[in-house]
């Protein structure tokens, strides 16, 4: 099958929500309205030019289309395409970039593009916004690392001058400096005392080793942790309560840091934050892990629920397998822990487990495993918050509004 195939029918499948859409409200109106006429030609439009970011603002996407579950198949996608072959097949950067855009760069230019975001985020002045903040929070003690992070990313929106966008192309490249720039938060909110300065970033490993050390003193043995990063990338779609949040905040038009900060707070135990009590119970099993699987299983599972394992949807998080049929050496025995207990339960463990056992492995405190899922899913969020914010307030225009009131909450999300 050539390479193109799998992208030309997304592409086309894409396609069928907007054009149906088209063609059924024409139908219900009066023929001939300027409206329809031009709707119509930028529906025909979109059939016959490659993927443009540019028409994002003219015709969204469905929701489907950026990330997505398929229940029958049990497969995560974002853009139609399956997220175990991106995460083989792309480094992590290259799949935030297709994520955005729904291009495909090579490691080459993906390189490229990354040494020339690095500089230009240096230069820009929220840098020197987060590490003043960063000097005002060293004597609140208060403070946890996931509030640390939060206070920061505050100061993450650009400022105006750096958000001037001249086409599309810029535009995606200054999205870029953001993902670059998260890392660095981290690092900043689990160091209170000790300043870490930015990194100038000359490639995509680059960056995905870099993001491995600001998580603990730790350093992986792992080559490069982009495998990971990008199998925790896609998620459900608008019903992933931090997917959800985002789009909520962004059809009141607020800034895309109040909308991270939203889905933030949305990483409660039950979505996202559960990653946080697996890795608290991986790292408190210590030398019984080692030592008797079955009497590690019997700790774990002593309180229900237990974390990191069941799904209300998915039946079997592949994610999981893919995981540990990449990263073999030092997760055999979080591995046959998790087999353990599928075997005693019918439960699978799920992405939260997958997370758990790499941050326990890696001696990443719990807090901050939460922070390395939501900073890997950050992408997708993006992308959820452009679409949104480019579209009416309640999702709809006024005049459908009004003749869909009653059904107003799920029109919104």
């Amino acid at each position: 099958m050539p390479r193109f195939w799998p992208l030309l029918t997304a592409r086309l499948r894409s396609l069928n929500a907007p054009l149906i859409s088209f063609i059924t409200r024409l139908s219900q109106h009066l023929q001939g309205s300027k409206h329809f006429v031009s709707e119509g030609r930028r529906a025909i439009t979109l059939i016959f030019n490659p993927i443009n970011s540019h028409h994002f603002r003219e015709l969204p996407m469905e929701n489907d289309v950026l990330d997505r579950y398929d229940l029958d198949n049990n497969t995560l996608f974002i853009r139609e395409e399956n997220i175990l072959q991106l995460a083989h097949s792309l480094h992590y950067l290259q799949n935030v970039w297709f994520t955005l855009s729904g291009e495909v760069l090579s490691l080459t230019e993906m390189d490229r593009r990354v040494a020339i975001a690095s500089e230009a985020l240096r230069q820009q002045e929220r840098v020197a916004r987060i590490a003043s903040t960063w000097k005002s929070l060293q004597n609140v003690i208060q403070l946890d690392v996931i509030q640390r992070f939060m206070l920061l990313i505050m100061q993450s929106e650009p400022h105006v001058a750096d958000t001037s966008y001249s086409c599309e192309a810029d535009r995606l490249q200054h999205e870029l400096t953001t993902v670059l720039l998260l890392p660095w938060l981290i690092e900043l909110a689990r160091n209170p005392q000790k300043i870490c300065l930015l990194p100038t970033l000359s490639s995509c490993q680059a960056y995905s080793r870099w993001f491995s050390s600001t998580l603990s003193e730790y350093q992986p043995q792992e080559n490069d942790i982009s495998y990971m990063m990008s199998l925790l990338l896609g998620g459900f779609g608008i019903v992933a309560p931090t997917t959800a949040t985002v789009r909520f905040i962004a059809s009141t038009k607020n800034s895309l840091n109040y909308a991270l900060i939203g889905a933030l707070c949305a990483a409660g135990p039950a979505h996202l934050g559960a990653c946080q009590r697996v890795t608290t119970l991986l790292s408190s099993l210590g030398d019984t892990l080692e030592q008797s699987v079955s009497a590690a299983a019997e700790v774990y599972c002593a309180n229900r629920p237990w974390p990191g394992f069941g799904h209300p949807v998915m039946p079997r998080d592949t994610r999981v397998d893919a995981f540990f049929e990449h990263y073999t050496h030092g997760f055999g025995k979080y591995q046959a822990l998790s087999e353990h207990i599928s075997a005693q339960s019918g439960v699978n463990p799920n992405v939260d487990y997958l997370i758990g056992s790499a941050c326990s492995r890696w001696h990443v405190a719990p807090e901050v495993a939460v922070l390395v899922f939501f900073v890997c899913r950050v992408p997708i969020l993006l992308g959820h918050y452009r679409l949104r914010y480019h579209t009416h307030s309640f999702g709809m225009s006024s005049s459908e509004l009004r003749d869909k009131y009653k059904a107003l909450p799920k029109h919104w999300l």
